[in-house]
């Protein structure tokens, strides 16, 4: 039989892999197969030897493809018809159709009910003995509550370890809390079991199928603290995990030194009271939920993302929140939305903010309509910059056009040689102005520079291609960078534009 060009190459690069690792990796299986052999030999031409490899070794092999492709492979001969349904992971990834709904949301409803059929058809197929991955991506609402619950009760019995709900609407955007599907607390034995779909069949806590749990990723999926905070006492592998859009979390604890948690998200969950990290041994943190933040005792904290701050006194909210850590931060994103803006130009720069004296790298972030207002300057960011002596990287992310031209380009009043500082990132709208006075800053400061990058493009995810107008923009900012910066950029600093 013919392989398609598409599938023979993915098994040529995927087959070259696993010859690359060692034996014992590349037979280090998660199932415990109880695969038959063909009963007839399948006639399999020379160059296709892959096809002649133990069915455990080719099972591994499909485990590196979406459900769909390794689906797929059926259709290769009998020897691969039944090989598919022993994989590991179970990544239902629909992008395909993700972007069709993305332009037309009306196909949502048709699109939502053939992904169900599919998922549920290829599950009813599934005959492995445990999961490393289970992965739904799809625009699913609540009206998916049913299908979703079987779904997760597959996973736990399987003892997954990495579980993903990708639910977002279009496959890119937090839904309105109302119409999100909701996680059954009644399969953990939590909350009232009208919660639960009525012909969910209870897992016994004794079975503790979820205690392998190694990554938990929800998104627009209603979730309680109280679910949450069960996971992180009764899953003692779990070091990831990370909700977006969840509109029932209203509090939640991470606490306790046993914790194995490494990495947190919590982001754009708005009913958010309170946070609280004690006393854990987490690496990351990404929040909305800055102005409910409350850090204690968090000795390995390096990585931190921080949004929802209130719109006044930036700074000082940063400061307080972010106290215990600041002196052993090595990654600082800010989220400074229009807030940064409402203290004076010339307060922001002379401002006294805590020395970080461990920060490697500092993301700046804003709207370009934060800088509506003429005469206003990005120079204030330069505060947390002369903080931090060890600064390697700075990326300033521009995230939509300002609605008002800079006219006016301002100079830093204070000066402050930056000697480690090696490589700064525009990234998001080119601005002009804006982002010409602090080229100008670390020009003129950055006594190590070595790079300079400017890239045009949205940060943010689309799922389509640009409009011929977005397309003219950003060749608009691409050439309006490159009219201002080379000639004031020496040749010794390397000025890159995408």
């Amino acid at each position: 039989m013919i392989v398609s060009s598409w599938l023979e190459q993915k098994l040529k690069i995927i087959q070259t892999l696993s010859y690359v690792e060692p034996m014992e990796k590349r037979l280090r299986l998660s199932n415990k197969f109880a695969l038959k052999k063909c009963q007839k030999e399948v006639c399999i031409a020379q160059e296709d030897r892959i096809s002649q490899l133990p069915d455990e070794i080719l099972v591994y092999i499909l485990s590196f493809f979406t459900v769909k492709e390794a689906a797929d492979t059926s259709l290769l001969s009998r020897r691969w018809l039944n090989l598919w349904t022993y994989i590991d992971h179970l990544d239902f990834d629909a992008t395909k159709y993700l972007d069709q709904v993305f332009v037309q949301p009306k196909l949502q409803k048709g699109h939502m009910d053939k992904y169900l059929t599919w998922v549920n058809s290829a599950l009813q197929k599934f005959k492995g003995q445990r999961l490393d991955q289970f992965r739904v991506y799809f625009d699913l609402n609540k009206f998916a509550q049913h299908d979703i619950d079987k779904w997760l009760e597959l996973a736990f019995s399987k003892k997954v370890q990495r579980l993903e709900l990708d639910l977002l609407r279009c496959g890119s955007f937090t839904r309105n809390f109302d119409s999100c599907y909701t996680f059954p607390e009644r399969l953990l034995g939590l909350g009232d079991s009208s919660s639960c779909s009525n012909n969910l069949q209870i897992l016994s806590l004794i079975n503790q199928n979820f205690k392998t749990l190694k990554v938990l990723i929800l998104k627009s999926v209603n979730v309680t603290g109280q679910v949450l905070e069960f996971f992180l006492r009764n899953c003692p592998f779990l070091e990831r995990m990370q909700v977006h859009g969840s509109g029932t979390l209203k509090n939640l604890e991470v606490v306790g030194p046993s914790l194995k948690l490494r990495h947190l998200e919590i982001y754009s969950c708005f009913n958010v009271k309170s946070l609280k990290i004690c006393d854990t041994n987490l690496i990351s943190l990404r929040t909305s939920a800055g102005k409910v933040l409350l850090l204690k005792k968090v000795p390995m904290l390096v990585d931190v993302e921080i949004l929802g701050m209130p719109y006044t006194h930036l700074l000082d909210d940063i400061s307080s929140r972010l106290l215990c850590v600041l002196s052993q931060l090595e990654v600082l994103t800010v989220d400074a939305c229009i807030s940064l803006f409402d203290y004076p130009h010339e307060d922001l720069e002379h401002y006294n903010f805590p020395e970080l004296t461990k920060l490697k790298k500092f993301v700046f972030i804003t709207f370009g309509n934060s800088l509506r207002v003429s005469g206003q300057s990005l120079l204030g960011c330069t505060s947390i910059i002369r903080a931090a002596p060890q600064l390697k990287e700075f990326e300033l992310q521009v995230m939509s056009i300002p609605f008002e031209a800079k006219k006016e380009c301002k100079k830093a009043a204070i000066k402050c040689p930056l000697h480690h500082l090696k490589v700064v990132k525009f990234s998001g709208f080119y601005t002009g102005l804006f982002q010409l006075e602090l080229v100008r800053y670390f020009l003129e400061n950055g006594v190590a520079l070595e790079k300079i990058i400017i890239d045009p493009g949205t940060p943010f995810f689309y799922r389509i291609p640009p409009c011929p107008s977005e397309i003219k923009h950003t060749q608009a900012s691409r050439n309006l960078a490159k009219l201002q910066l080379e000639c004031e950029v020496p040749p010794a600093i390397k000025l890159v534009i995408l």
